[in-house]
């Protein structure tokens, strides 16, 4: 592996660990996740198609071939992205970045089923291990049951599981039938604008029959959420794009320095500090995430 190709592994790494960060920071700041989530879609759809202005435009004849796909996996974008929230606000960071990467078994599973994926006993156990994982990362102290928070909060991480790995699998699916590495980014651009209209009109509603207000802090976090969104994106692909590099192996290594970056930056912002339980989970994380890479 290149000294290059490694920075760029822990580019990408930190900044969808800082996704998980920014995402904390909205119940700080108290912004009104709809809203954030909302221009961080558009923001990210906007650099998505600038970044390639005149091969996308040409390109833009060609989307109605995806429209109709890109339209309800951005509707998954936005209603996923929202319980990351949610759970990043509720459960913590570190547990939020786990169940996320954890989820990689659905699109493992779903490729055994739709394309014929070979599995494996190993790949079987490397899922155990993720749900085991999962559920130890989210256990919460007996401190923190005293402090008043909701022991129901494991329902987070679960449906982030969930969601995230079906967001997976719709990319997987994409991948199969729609992306070319000529409309790639056009695609990407579809997605993130998908889920910034209906995030649009879940915003207008409420501003007309709730009369909830959209605030500066709002657009100014979303955009935030949305520059680092997009270049988390942009890096990773590079990583994928380089010459012998092997993308079981960049994923799983992206994954493990997401869950590592995470659970450092929950403990040195925000002072989440996890407990035995949860270092065990994690390191159950990180040997499931480089089991099921092979």
């Amino acid at each position: 592996m290149t000294a290059d190709l490694l920075i760029q592994l822990v580019i990408a790494s930190i900044l969808s660990s800082l996704l998980y960060v920014i995402l904390k920071f909205f119940d700080r700041f108290k912004i009104y996740n709809l809203h954030g989530l909302t221009f961080n879609y558009i923001t990210a759809s906007s650099f998505s198609f600038f970044a390639n202005y005149e091969g996308n435009k040409v390109l833009l004849p060609t989307v109605s071939n995806f429209g109709s796909f890109a339209l309800v996996v951005g509707l998954m974008f936005i209603i996923v992205f929202y319980v990351a929230a949610l759970t990043a606000q509720k459960a913590g960071i570190s547990v939020t970045s786990i169940a996320g990467k954890m989820s990689m078994i659905i699109p493992i599973t779903a490729g055994f089923f739709l394309y014929g994926d070979h599995i494996t006993g190993l790949r079987i156990a490397g899922m155990v291990m993720a749900l085991i994982a999962v559920y130890l990362s989210s256990v919460k102290s007996k401190t923190d049951e005293s402090e008043h928070i909701d022991k129901r909060v494991w329902i987070y991480p679960v449906l982030l599981f969930i969601g995230s790995g079906m967001v997976d699998t719709s990319i997987k699916i994409s991948e199969h039938y729609y992306i070319t590495p000529e409309n790639q980014n056009l695609f990407f651009c579809c997605l993130f604008g998908a889920a910034g209209i209906f995030g649009s009109i879940s915003t207008l509603y409420q501003l007309i029959v709730k009369k909830v207000k959209i605030e500066l802090k709002s657009a100014i976090g979303g955009i935030i959420l949305g520059i680092v969104n997009y270049y988390s994106l942009v890096f990773l692909v590079n990583c994928l794009a380089t010459k012998g590099a092997e993308s079981a192996l960049i994923f799983a290594m992206v994954n493990m320095l997401v869950v590592f970056f995470s659970a450092v930056l929950a403990f040195f912002i925000f002072k989440e500090r996890p407990t035995k339980l949860n270092l065990a989970g994690m390191l159950i994380a990180l040997i499931a995430i480089l089991v099921l890479s092979y």
